[in-house]
């Protein structure tokens, strides 16, 4: 198998896993009771008992029977399936995945904790230690560096010998302005991290959870993934990526049924992803009033994880943000989108998120 830094030439050295790729080991199961086919089966269902009562074939007292019979279904499925074990969380020294790994420990859970930033790792770490008293490792590791998807998992699994149950891939880099004026090395980054180092994870860590058959994936995505966004296109791009590999990943996992497979959409929220990214002065962060709070995000999250959804969006805002985008024709798409990410060159300003996880330690 090709490895970095591998000297021989490609066709000295071909690449198994093309070699390896074969359709007729797909092995979905689609006679599954979840939610994909309760929301298949209550729509049939209904339309069927709409399109009978308008011609005429049920009265309405029996069509309103049908609908009252397959509705609550939906209340019934996923079922709940609460999360036991290690949890490792990337992009854990700020915003969203910080408070996703307070979350975690409060419930009990001991933590892995993954990202770049070594010194707020450590206060997360000790904000965790302290008050809730579980174990908590870090990792401090750049993930949009080629490799370095493996090389957690070699230091959780070898050095460490530590069980993930619980995945959470919140680690995300973006940047505001031109693509064109943005080095080649950053849109490498973003999408190394936001999208390869992701899908790696979820390979590695998956991997050992279907074996044990029982695990947890939490895959943090955005309402960006809905909006094809002049001014942030590489990090909308790589948003849609993970939105699209997690819908499809939680039909794969079908064949697995101890796997949990939940995606979070959140909105803006007031996190270092604002400042990091240079978008603290776009139309979308200081004047639409739609910035949330990460650790209401988190919430959301965990939450829906527990419920075993396979998907979940942070707020009714961020859902009909959503909506929106999907079913206006392409030119006004196209239109809102370039607004929010207008400059306001100084007459407005996003509120400083948090950046010391100390701070965040005092409320805890």
């Amino acid at each position: 198998m090709s490895k970095i830094g591998d000297s021989k030439a490609p066709s000295e050295n071909p690449s198994h896993t093309i070699d390896h790729a074969n359709p007729s080991i797909f092995k979905p199961k689609y006679l599954v009771l979840d939610d994909i086919n309760v929301d298949l089966l209550s729509f049939n269902i209904l339309a069927a008992s709409g399109l009978a009562y308008l011609f005429s074939c049920l009265d309405a007292k029996l069509a309103a029977a049908v609908a009252a019979t397959v509705l609550p279904l939906r209340l019934i499925f996923p079922r709940p399936k609460t999360p036991t074990g290690t949890v490792l969380v990337t992009g854990a020294s700020s915003g969203i995945g910080a408070e996703l790994s307070y979350i975690f420990a409060e419930k009990g859970h001991d933590l892995i904790l993954v990202a770049r930033n070594e010194d707020q790792l450590n206060v997360v770490k000790n904000n965790i230690q302290q008050k809730y008293g579980v174990r908590a490792d870090v990792v401090s590791i750049d993930l949009s560096v080629p490799g370095s998807a493996q090389r957690v998992y070699d230091i959780v699994t070898k050095e460490k010998q530590l069980t993930v149950n619980v995945l959470v891939n919140g680690a995300a880099l973006g940047a505001a302005g031109d693509p064109f004026e943005q080095p080649v090395e950053l849109v490498e980054r973003m999408t190394t991290l936001n999208c390869i180092s992701l899908v790696q994870l979820s390979h590695l860590f998956g991997n050992d959870m279907i074996k044990r058959g029982i695990g947890w994936m939490m895959h943090i995505s955005s309402v960006g993934s809905y909006i094809s966004s002049p001014g942030q296109n590489i990090y909308h791009s790589t948003k849609y990526f993970v939105r699209a590999f997690s819908e499809a990943l939680s039909v794969e996992l079908r064949a697995y049924p101890g796997i949990v497979n939940t995606l979070l959409l959140p909105g803006p929220a007031e996190t270092q992803f604002i400042t990091r990214s240079h978008a603290q002065e776009t139309v979308m962060m200081a004047a639409s009033g739609a910035v949330e709070d990460p650790k209401s995000v988190a919430q959301v999250g965990y939450k829906a994880l527990c419920k075993g959804k396979r998907e979940a969006f942070s707020s009714w805002n961020a859902m009909f943000t959503s909506l929106v985008f999907s079913v206006v024709p392409k030119s006004v798409h196209l239109t809102m989108a370039s607004v929010f990410n207008l400059p306001l060159r100084g007459r407005l300003r996003a509120r400083e998120p948090l950046g010391d996880q100390r701070v965040r330690g005092q409320t805890l």
